[in-house]
């Protein structure tokens, strides 16, 4: 009994000491990692082309690998404050082995500027380049739309007053895109319209909302619609009610200022001159001798 005792007691000894050692040993592992410069581990992404051969033209596996190491890069890279210089060569890998894989096109509008890193006009532009790169794949993605269109209204920035207005219609149109082809909550209609009206197109934010109006199949989405359609119609109508009355008083001060608006109105503005063509004529004299 007292050697079976000694037997356990030792048994229980080395398996303490096996784990005690693989703490340490894996607290050593990471404490040397740690040290490690920053994707320091990624020394070659293959081609696309190179990993569809190599994957037997099974393009669709190939890219679901190098997403996750990708997924993996930008996690290493933000716990160690790297720049992510791989990271467009890894989001061109995987768009170029599958195309018609949504994801890495919306996770590529995201990572390419929320990565630890400033934001700069080259960041925006590089997840705006995915984005349309997915819309071309997914016409109807109303959410890329969406991210498309914050790109270029919120995020780029310039003092130039003209690039930035091309930039905020560009942003506009894909906003108004992500409205129209469905799937969308019912704000997104009424923020492209409150856009075009603050960018003075009442008109087409009207067009906007009718179309939005027939073609949407959530009926809350066509109240609220409707709702800013009646707004807005109001808005326009007093818009030219008061371009109405300028151009009237204008013309009054211009013919008879010394005439009251409601007497003007009774009598009439002035009839132009009318020139007798025929008392020009060379021929009336003629015509009128004895």
């Amino acid at each position: 009994m007292t050697h079976q005792n000694a037997r356990r007691g030792l048994t229980a000894a080395g398996v303490l000491l096996l784990l005690a050692a693989a703490v340490v040993t894996q607290d050593v592992a990471v404490a040397r990692r740690s040290r490690f410069p920053a994707g320091d581990d990624q020394l070659y992404l293959p081609r696309a082309s190179s990993l569809r051969v190599l994957s037997v033209d099974h393009g669709e596996l190939a890219a679901d690998l190098v997403f996750i190491r990708a997924v993996i890069y930008v996690g290493s890279e933000l716990q160690q404050k790297g720049s992510g210089r791989w990271l467009e060569k890894y989001l061109n890998t995987i768009t170029a082995l599958d195309p018609t894989w949504r994801m890495p096109y919306r996770w590529a509008g995201v990572v390419t500027m929320y990565n630890g890193q400033p934001i700069t006009n080259r960041e925006v532009l590089l997840s705006s380049r995915f984005l349309e790169l997915g819309m071309a794949q997914f016409p109807n993605d109303w959410e890329m739309a969406f991210m498309l269109g914050c790109n270029y209204l919120f995020e780029l920035q310039t003092h130039d007053p003209a690039q930035k207005a091309e930039w905020r219609k560009s942003g506009a149109e894909w906003i108004r895109h992500a409205a129209l082809v469905g799937g969308a909550p019912p704000w997104v209609p009424l923020l492209a319209a409150t856009i075009m009206r603050q960018e003075g197109e009442e008109d087409a934010a009207v067009r906007h909302l009718e179309q939005v109006y027939v073609s949407t199949q959530d009926e809350s989405t066509r109240r609220e619609v409707r709702n800013r359609l009646v707004g807005l119609h109001a808005k326009i109508d007093l818009a030219r009610e008061a371009r109405e009355r300028q151009a009237f008083d204008r013309l009054r001060k211009q013919t008879m200022p010394y005439v009251s608006a409601d007497m003007w109105v009774a009598i009439g503005a002035p009839a132009p001159p009318r020139m007798d063509v025929a008392a020009l004529s060379p021929m009336a004299a003629t015509s009128e001798a004895p």
